[in-house]
């Protein structure tokens, strides 16, 4: 993987709080405008330490698909049992993003239709993208899991699950961070 020349934008130290987030959905948004969350995750840092985080399954208000259930683990009957309505998600991860100096996600503008579909604005001078900040814009994007391996990092836990996706990407920009981006 090519890497983009680093910018230093954090000089070499994480933002004092900061949260990383991810979305699983029904969908991807650009194919399909009525794709809906069915999972949100924060993981919360205060400067290169995790101090909270929080996941919940959320109503997406249309059908789970086979596929997205086969991906994720996240069947309908779960979402049923457990899940909020967007209105409970929307509060939560408003309570949740309040404080934060910057939110990160590795694909931000996947996740920035997760946030704009719960009905939460978070300015894009906050936001920050593990993957297009890795790479130049001539190069393919990493996977999540292609940027955990570019790091030698391990993934923790379960791939497509939201807390798991968004503490790598978490984990990835830290090392950014440590690394001059």
């Amino acid at each position: 993987m090519n890497l983009r020349e680093p910018s230093n934008l954090f000089g070499g130290q994480p933002p004092r709080r900061w949260v990383a987030l991810d979305f699983e959905t029904t969908g991807i948004w650009s194919r399909d405008p009525s794709t809906g969350v069915i999972e949100v995750a924060v993981v919360i840092y205060e400067r290169g330490d995790e101090v909270d985080r929080w996941s919940t399954l959320v109503d997406p208000e249309v059908q789970v698909s086979d596929f997205i259930v086969n991906l994720t683990g996240i069947t309908s009957e779960a979402i049923d049992a457990t899940g909020v309505n967007r209105g409970v998600a929307r509060h939560e991860l408003q309570e949740r993003l309040k404080d934060a100096d910057w939110v990160i996600a590795h694909n931000m503008d996947f996740d920035r239709h997760g946030l704009s579909w719960l009905g939460v604005h978070v300015p894009e001078a906050n936001r920050f993208c593990t993957m297009v900040n890795l790479v130049p814009d001539s190069e393919k994007w990493p996977r999540l899991s292609e940027a955990l391996a570019h790091f030698g990092l391990e993934q923790i836990g379960t791939p497509h699950r939201a807390e798991t996706d968004a503490r790598s990407a978490g984990r990835i920009f830290l090392e950014m961070v440590r690394r001059g981006w």
